[in-house]
């Protein structure tokens, strides 16, 4: 039995933000020269930088665009960043140094398209922070009027040199830190200016206001670009470890297979193919795992030693198991924990519940829920929580409590349920309660 109830979700999408976040990127790539360090080393994965920008509000949802499909919190949640941070000054000051470091790390170490994406979320956060209500603390309407009031078409930076913030990685950390507070001491005094002209609804008298603030946040962005640019490895290196990973079976064959290392702040997605590659990592023995879903057990792990001007090579990863019950469930048996130890990975802990990743639903499919209880659970229960699309603040159908006992729930996709979702609702670990979780096909 489906319960219909209204939810207002913790998940972000551009449903209501600061609207001009691909054109202010856009105009920083512009205004690089063409033989930009940054351009260079990324490539054909430059220009995408204008989605990927929007990453920070794909937050606990997938991102599907331009052909591609991953979660976005691959790319926003790792060790030191365990948990979503407000966008709003004075908490979105807390993204910057993370962000800033995980893509140099990006930059040094993963493929041009895991930097890219990297990149995208640092962007994010300074775009949003140069929104003037998020400078200006401004929530509601008029948050939501003032930073889309504005031309997007006007905003471009000719004639625009950007600046090395510094030439060291902590003399480019500090510059940037710099550069930021700069940005919010400007869109502020905007913001502030622009609140009582929003509450009039005098937008022509906004709009230009807040040109201002992308055209600097545009500024900002170049200035970074630049200085990211400066810390591409000038030689490719002697030890490039490329991975060929292979997962047998799939659930959603577009989902990305993710390799994290254990104790360390490494990891990456792989392409299409189960192809990526790990470079300039320092010297260690490492335990490597690679998971994803559409299996029984919780992907493949094996040692990977880097040594003192050692070589790299290719590196095969395989789990087959042609006995396995399909599951498109990451992480099911909540046994991997490199993001926060001893937290399980694909499971985001808010106040009352552990939320799993929004599984894809096809229109018309069976599916079903098993639940692998404790001998003696805990207190808690499960809910499969079903929505029409990944937007936050519409309506969602969740299915009556399971408790202990439960063991099967059947369900099948449509207009209405095109999205799952688990929640393990308990205050403790999920595995109080539960030893595996798994959604099959029919």
């Amino acid at each position: 039995m489906l319960a219909f109830c209204l939810f207002t979700f913790s998940f972000c999408l551009p449903l209501q933000a600061w609207g001009p976040h691909g054109e202010i990127t856009q105009a920083a790539l512009d205004a690089l020269s063409p033989d930009d360090a940054l351009l260079k080393h990324l490539g054909t994965n430059a220009p995408k930088l204008v989605h990927y920008c929007w990453l920070g509000d794909y937050r606990r949802t997938p991102y599907e665009r331009q052909g591609e499909f991953f979660y976005a919190d691959d790319y926003l949640l790792f060790p030191g960043m365990e948990r979503h941070l407000d966008h709003l000054v004075p908490e979105v000051k807390r993204t910057y140094e993370p962000y800033f470091r995980r893509a140099l790390q990006a930059l040094r170490t993963e493929t041009p398209l895991n930097a890219a994406r990297w990149i995208g979320s640092l962007l994010h956060f300074v775009e949003d922070t140069g929104s003037p209500p998020h400078s200006a603390e401004i929530r509601g309407d008029v948050h939501s009027k003032m930073e889309n009031w504005v031309d997007a078409k006007l905003i471009h930076l000719p004639g625009y040199r950007p600046q090395l913030l510094g030439d060291t990685e902590e003399k480019a950390l500090a510059g940037f830190l710099r550069r930021m507070d700069g940005l919010i001491a400007y869109s502020k005094e905007r913001g502030d200016r622009c609140r009582p002209l929003v509450l009039a609804d005098k937008r022509a008298e906004v709009e230009p206001i807040v040109l201002e603030s992308a055209l600097e946040t545009s500024r900002v962005v170049a200035d970074l670009l630049h200085t990211l640019g400066k810390f591409v490895p000038k030689a490719v290196g002697s030890q490039v470890f490329n991975f060929e990973v292979a997962i047998v079976p799939r659930g959603n064959l577009r989902l990305p297979i993710k390799i994290v290392l254990h104790g360390t702040p490494f990891s990456t997605l792989c392409d299409a193919d189960g192809r990526t590659s790990f470079r300039n990592l320092p010297p260690n023995l490492y335990t490597m795992r690679a998971f994803a879903d559409g299996e029984e057990g919780n992907g493949t792990s094996q040692t990977l030693k880097v040594a003192p001007n050692g070589q790299g090579g290719t590196i095969g990863m395989t789990s087959s198991d042609t006995h396995a019950a399909l599951n498109f469930i990451r992480n099911p048996g909540f046994v991997i924990s490199w993001l926060k130890v001893p937290a399980p990975d694909c499971w985001y802990p808010t106040k009352t519940a552990w939320e799993g990743d929004l599984i894809p639903l096809k229109d018309g499919a069976r599916y079903t829920l098993r639940l692998n209880w404790q001998a003696q659970p805990g207190p808690g229960d499960v809910v499969l929580r079903f929505r029409p699309n990944t937007h936050p603040g519409l309506p969602v159908v969740d299915s009556a409590p399971l408790k202990p006992g439960t063991t099967e729930h059947a369900f099948t996709g449509s207009d209405k349920l095109k999205w799952a979702q688990i929640l393990i609702r308990t205050t403790n670990a999920p595995t109080t309660l539960l030893k595996s979780v798994a959604i099959t096909p029919e």
